[in-house]
């Protein structure tokens, strides 16, 4: 029993094992063999990702005839794989995939640590996808810590100038006041329950109501942090500062997409409806994110730093997903989960071809500031057209994919008793909307005074990606239904 239990659990977690054995590769193979080509590391990080997807689909083929969608719950269902935890593990290669393939530049400017990006994105990797299977409290922190770590680890591998080494130190000041409040408030409802498992609040929360609704409420502080919302969300308008937008855009995207599974599996899957105060925080937290975000848009003149607050703003759209997830207004339940699904996917698909657009502008050596923009359509025609787009869709704009997650998200909050919350996320998107109209008018409208470019600096890899991720968000509105049916599967062992 032990021989078989240990086979399945080994097959179960295939994917993180093969991600974190090819981190090691990447990061020892250039102390065996130093001065190897910088890509040689990206193509074998492109492998390990190719071979977690297809071993999350080996998982997926070896639980076809399991009807709750679970490969297998061990330690007390510490530790479950299931459709939700493959779903999230196949988006998260796919967001470390599309990093890899745009990462031509980055990589060249730092040749002899190439090795070492590598190896942190697949650790990133790893880690999110172990985190969608945890519903346990210390290897939940574990997992939660790892992704924080690598990120921080990213942030700080190129330091260009003293404003990088200041953004930086404060993303691992601010990484680590957010652990102390994860860490303390999982203490908190460990005294309270006695048990490890989150599951457990529910039942325990007699016994203490007011230290479970404090120690809710500090994790959930802490989680603000990965997930880039108020209030300890100024870490994402400061990563295209202090690092390439290539970078960037894979730290806001996997922090974004590490902090809102980790939200829901605390949330829906630990903590479930019966513990009333982490949906009403929740909530309040959504509503303030979204007011926050849309305003702080609004006041930015830099490009990279409006990116991130886009990003922000998708991220607590998020949350109405992740809390709309009870007894809808008709029988069946709310759709929650399945629209956090495909709005997670069309949400980070849409971050990164934002920043690697802006990664080919910083290839052609133009400035950050939005006034630099101006009149990019005479310059570049190519150049403003996919920014245009990339920015309309982290907007929601018809007919691009993010208006269907957006409409989806909306509509589930409305189903489960959040219409409030839907007004102030339709008001927030129309605030948040105008710097980006006004960025683009300017592109289109202003003619500007600077010599023209061309985007002939950046590497074809990069440009034909980055053009992929746009043609793809087209084509997320046309393929809606299989997406959704996707994420509906993905969300079936939720609650």
């Amino acid at each position: 029993m032990g021989s078989s239990f240990g086979a399945a659990l080994t097959t179960a977690l295939l994917p993180q094992i093969l991600l974190v054995a090819v981190a090691l590769v990447c990061a020892v193979l250039p102390l065996v063999r130093p001065g190897e080509r910088p890509d040689l590391y990206r193509w074998i990080a492109v492998i390990g990702l190719l071979g977690a997807v297809a071993a999350s689909g080996y998982v997926l083929y070896d639980m076809r005839l399991n009807q709750n969608g679970i490969a297998i719950a061990a330690w007390g269902v510490g530790l479950v794989v299931d459709h939700f935890s493959i779903y999230v593990t196949v988006t998260a290669c796919a967001f470390s995939l599309i990093t890899c393939l745009v990462s031509d530049t980055y990589v060249r400017r730092i040749p002899s640590r190439s090795g070492g990006f590598f190896a942190l994105v697949l650790l990133v990797t790893a880690g999110v996808s172990a985190l969608a299977a945890q519903r346990e409290m210390i290897t939940f922190f574990v997992a939660l810590e790892l992704v924080n770590v690598a990120l921080t680890a990213l942030h700080a591998l190129i330091k260009a100038d003293d404003l990088a080494a200041e953004v930086a130190w404060k993303h691992l000041v601010e990484g680590a006041v957010a652990t102390a409040a994860v860490l303390y408030g999982l203490a908190m409802l460990y005294g309270v329950t006695g048990s490890t498992n989150l599951a457990s609040v529910a039942s325990s929360l007699h016994r203490a109501p007011g230290l479970a609704t404090l120690g809710i409420a500090l994790v959930l502080l802490g989680l603000t942090f990965p997930l880039g919302v108020f209030p300890m969300r100024q870490w994402v308008a400061r990563a295209g500062e202090g690092t390439p937008a290539v970078v960037a855009g894979f730290l806001v995207t996997m922090g974004v997409t590490a902090g809102a599974v980790a939200w829901i599996r605390l949330g829906v899957s630990g903590l479930g409806g019966a513990v009333g105060p982490w949906t009403g925080l929740t909530a309040v937290i959504a509503a303030a994110a979204l007011v926050h975000a849309a305003l702080s848009a609004l006041r930015e003149t830099r490009v990279t730093r409006l990116a991130g607050e886009l990003a922000s703003a998708q991220a607590a759209l998020l949350l109405l997903a992740i809390v709309s997830f009870g007894p809808g207004a008709s029988s069946a339940a709310a759709q929650g989960p399945t629209a956090f699904l495909f709005a997670l996917a069309v949400f980070g698909v849409a971050v990164l071809t934002a920043f690697a657009v802006i990664a080919i502008l910083q290839s052609a050596r133009l400035a950050d500031t939005i006034a630099d923009y101006r009149g990019l359509a005479q310059r570049s025609p190519r150049a403003a057209l996919l920014l245009a787009i990339a920015l309309a869709a982290l907007i929601g704009t018809p007919p691009l994919g993010g208006f269907i997650a957006r409409l989806f998200v909306l509509e589930s909050a409305v189903d489960a008793g959040y219409a409030w919350l839907a007004v102030v996320a339709l008001a927030a998107s129309a605030v948040v909307a105008v710097p980006v109209v006004r960025l683009i008018a300017s592109m289109y409208a202003d003619t500007g005074e600077e010599t023209r470019f061309t985007m002939g600096a950046t590497p074809l890899l990069s440009r034909v990606t980055a053009a992929s991720c746009i043609i793809a968000a087209f084509l997320a509105t046309v393929l809606a239904q299989p997406l959704l049916m996707l994420a509906r599967g993905g969300a079936g062992p939720l609650p």
